[in-house]
């Protein structure tokens, strides 16, 4: 065997050597480089999930600044390489989906099985077809991948650990951007074609909603810890809201409020003091940081009944993005209610895109529960609430005396955030975060159960040695 493996070596080593020749000498150093960063990805495939949970940020980025992004879908690339760290665990006898927790995936499965089936009577088969693909492939596998590779309280907290440093990376370029705009003195001028503040080439809601699942977690730090230890974690907070306010994205700060109320009240009813006070705090260091920016940046917060001035076909009008919301989830009621038909199958994958005269492109009603109804009828909305309340149940089966421990507590928050997130923008793959975020949250949840009964029965056997 190990003839054979530096007989590859050395193969690999000439194709490497002769390539430099033909393109460029760089080559012999980056292929390597390349190779050997591909292979630590396909070991660590929770670090390529990581990566993908950025794709929908960084992916503008790279396909200006780095051409052959143009050509090669990021996405698609974390993707293949998640599966192949997955094979890898499955060769090796590292795949296992618990039973406790497969109820949840089965479900999921058959939503994405349900997605394929509408495609068969959809007006929009275009899009439907692009939809049914994208959820099956990338929202499956951010789903499915935590569930498989957190075997242990230690592998969460792995993952939580390179969520923070992710976050902790977006702020610093938020705030960067605001600084550097800062010193040039007329956000009105430096603004003009930016709108908001985003990570370069990224959509500032997808940047938001990062940011917001990071601010729910940060709250949730301040409500479990001692006062004297949540001096640095307020700092952290309100540079997590003032990057959230920067973005000008509503939704998600409104989902901060909303997931860490709902969180609070049913996991940390002992901290109801606290709660409040954070809560409170929370709400007006947003007012405050409201009232101090400068108009250019907050003008979408503070005109919300009026809307944001944008150019049209039909020239320069006032839209309400909220307004724009209510009417397409009357437009989901009202298509649901149209026929007996559409009530229990819906329109179909992508359906809803069916209602404008586009009829068949990217447009859906920026809500998971009137997405579902509208396109998939009352069978969708049965099998997406059964996996919704599994997931609960399982979720909640991981408290102990009351309460998660610390790390799957932040996930259980964040996820929540995410959750009424979802309900103000994306579509179904356009929210694929959420999906990883149950599926992290499920299998935090049961890896600290199995240790906690692997403990309680570690100490019976110890009293038992004791009293023989």
């Amino acid at each position: 065997i190990s003839m054979i493996s530096l007989s590859v070596l050395v193969v690999f080593e000439l194709v490497i050597f002769i390539i430099g020749i033909l393109i460029h000498p760089a080559l012999m150093i980056l292929i390597p480089l390349g190779s050997i960063m591909l292979w630590w990805l396909i070991k660590n495939p929770a670090i390529a999930l990581m990566i993908m949970s950025l794709t929908a940020i960084i992916k503008g980025y790279l396909i200006t600044y780095v051409p052959i992004f143009e050509i090669i879908d990021i996405t698609l690339v974390t993707t293949i390489i998640i599966w192949l760290g997955l094979i890898k665990m499955a060769l090796e006898g590292k795949w296992e989906i618990p039973d406790e927790i497969k109820t949840p995936v089965f479900l999921f499965l058959v939503f994405g099985l349900l997605l394929i089936v509408s495609l068969f009577y959809s007006p929009s088969p275009v899009y439907g077809l692009r939809k049914i693909i994208r959820f099956n492939t990338f929202a499956f596998t951010m789903f499915i991948t935590p569930i498989i590779v957190i075997k242990s309280s230690a592998d969460s907290k792995r993952l939580l650990t390179m969520f923070k440093s992710l976050l902790v990376v977006i702020i610093g370029i938020m705030l960067f951007q605001f600084v550097y705009f800062l010193t040039k003195g007329d956000f009105a001028v430096v603004l003009a074609f930016w709108n908001r503040i985003s990570i370069p080439g990224a959509n500032p809601i997808q940047v938001s909603r990062y940011l917001a699942i990071g601010a729910g977690m940060m709250i949730t730090i301040l409500i479990r810890n001692r006062q004297g230890q949540s001096l640095h974690h307020l700092v952290m907070l309100s540079a997590i809201l003032l990057s959230i306010i920067l973005s000008g994205s509503r939704g998600p700060l409104v989902s901060v409020v909303f997931g860490i109320l709902v969180y609070a009240l049913l996991f940390e009813k002992d901290h109801i003091k606290r709660i409040v006070g954070f809560g409170f705090l929370a709400i007006t260091l947003v007012t405050i940081l409201l009232l101090l920016l400068p108009e250019d940046l907050t003008e979408r917060f503070l005109n919300i009944a009026q809307g944001s001035v944008v150019l049209t076909q039909q020239g320069i009008r006032r839209v309400s993005t909220i307004m724009t919301r209510f009417e397409f989830w009357s437009m989901s009621i009202q298509t649901w209610f149209s026929s007996i038909y559409n009530f229990v199958f819906g329109l179909g994958a992508g359906g809803f895109s069916s209602l404008f005269i586009w009829r068949d492109w990217h447009w859906y009603p920026h809500n998971l529960f009137f997405e579902t109804m509208a396109e998939l009828g009352c069978i969708g909305l049965l099998i997406g609430s059964a996996f919704i309340k599994k997931s609960f149940e399982k979720i909640k089966a991981g408290l102990h005396l009351g309460s998660f421990t610390d790390h799957t507590a932040l996930w259980v928050s964040g996820t929540i955030v995410m959750f009424f997130a979802a309900q103000f923008s994306g579509d179904f793959n356009d929210n694929r975060v959420l999906w990883m975020l149950i599926g992290i949250t499920i299998a935090s949840t049961h890896v600290d159960s199995l240790e906690r009964l692997r403990i309680v029965q570690n100490n019976s056997v110890k009293m038992v040695n004791v009293i023989e």
